[in-house]
């Protein structure tokens, strides 16, 4: 998993000792826990420390603000949605079988990871500091999709006039925000039906052939 850089305060030196360790990965589950349940807003750091079970002051021992431990929290977020993502069974050689894979896990992932997913697009919305970390959660599908246009492109798949960056995320935002209104928002929707409908505008989108994988 790539590092989100810190758009907050220096974060403080990792913990010395296992015990340290424990305690610190205690306070970050603790602060998940309590962010999907409660959402950013209504959590504090007295709140996470009673949940962690540790003195309130043990608290900035490990971390500065909430604004940092959120960091760190959505970290372990994007770890599991990559887990999750890659774990879809390999695709076949056909580039739409590889969009449909891709497309496929990243909806998992979504659904297994939503309540977090919720609270991370709603303090977008009010925190620039926090809008970066959002930022950074998707840059690293905005960089895997440029990569794969890049190399269709190079195969002779995709119009060189495509610009790979833009075009991997715009259509990245496209299968993103179709998760959160399906997902978050609850709009009806099938699984397959939507996987399937989603990877024929992407490749329809790049002019390239659409082919279930079988």
């Amino acid at each position: 998993m790539r590092a989100i850089p810190s758009a907050l305060s220096a974060p403080l030196a990792s913990p010395a000792t296992a015990r340290g360790a424990k305690t610190r990965a205690a306070l970050v589950k603790a602060a998940r826990v309590l962010f999907e349940k409660n959402g950013y807003l209504d959590v504090n750091v007295g709140a996470i420390a009673r949940h962690a079970r540790v003195a309130h002051g043990t608290f900035y021992t490990y971390f500065n603000s909430k604004e940092e431990i959120f960091s760190e929290a959505v970290q372990a977020l994007i770890a599991d949605f990559q887990r999750i993502a890659d774990d879809e069974p390999p695709a076949s050689g056909e580039v739409s079988a590889r969009i449909e894979r891709s497309n496929r896990g990243y909806i998992k992932a979504y659904q297994a990871n939503a309540r977090m997913m919720a609270v991370l697009e709603q303090v977008a919305t009010f925190n620039p500091r926090l809008a970066e970390v959002r930022r950074e959660a998707r840059r690293y599908w905005v960089d895997r999709g440029t990569a794969a246009i890049r190399r269709w492109q190079w195969r002779g798949l995709v119009d060189k006039r495509i610009d790979p960056m833009y075009a991997a995320s715009a259509l990245g935002s496209m299968i993103d925000k179709s998760a959160y209104i399906w997902i978050v928002l609850g709009e009806p929707y099938d699984l397959e039906r939507g996987v399937e409908q989603l990877t024929l505008l992407y490749c329809n989108a790049l002019g390239v052939p659409y082919h279930r994988d079988s």
